[in-house]
């Protein structure tokens, strides 16, 4: 799964509306990537992962062992600091596994997988504290593990409502938030995913 995904298939709408005929799973396509990406904007965090490596920077303003991350799916593949400030990690060497671990130690073992959203330098490595204004590279796949069962199913029923193919569905409306605002039902998953699942940045 690529990071610009849907969080649901085609095959799973159908699978959920009823629908037999795949002529229309482009567009049904197009309208899962548009609800995705909406929930995903007022939750704060998309649920998707990278399909492939991507270098991320940080830069920590704390005296701490803690640096936040945005969320990671997997182990990184290196985590590098510029120890010289010099705007380049070509001269430093990246951090052995015993420098550090990933927060939420148990975030893989579910029964529902969440990413890991925070890396702690360990006591018994060679590092202690992330140095405060200096660069942090992470490279590894971001996003999340897998799909949360309640995104995907939220991210069909929404696009079902939108695309008049449930009972809840009384007319097409144009905007995502035209058909949240219009169902009692969609307020009610929105204010529960958001309780679960909202990412809150704190500065």
């Amino acid at each position: 799964m690529a990071i610009t995904d849907a969080l649901a298939t085609a095959a799973e709408y159908r699978t959920v509306t009823g629908k037999t005929d795949t002529g229309s799973d482009t567009q049904i396509l197009v309208d899962l990537k548009a609800v995705s990406r909406y929930l995903e904007g007022k939750l704060g965090r998309f649920f998707t992962k990278d399909a492939a490596d991507v270098t991320r920077l940080y830069i920590p303003v704390l005296s701490s062992s803690r640096l936040r991350i945005d969320d990671l799916s997997a182990s990184p593949t290196s985590i590098t600091i510029d120890e010289d400030d010099d705007g380049s990690f070509a001269d430093e060497t990246a951090l052995a596994a015993t420098d550090y671990e990933l927060h939420p130690l148990n975030a893989l073992l579910g029964p529902e997988v969440w990413p890991y959203t925070s890396i702690v330098l360990t006591p018994w490595g060679t590092k202690g504290i992330w140095p405060v204004g200096n660069r942090v590279q992470i490279v590894g796949k971001f996003g999340w593990p897998a799909v949360p069962e309640p995104l995907k199913a939220a991210t069909i029923q929404f696009t079902a409502i939108y695309r008049l193919e449930t009972p809840r569905a009384t007319s097409r409306i144009s905007e995502l938030d035209g058909v949240i605002s219009s169902s009692q039902e969609a307020q009610t998953i929105i204010r529960r995913l958001t309780d679960q699942y909202k990412e809150y940045h704190v500065s």
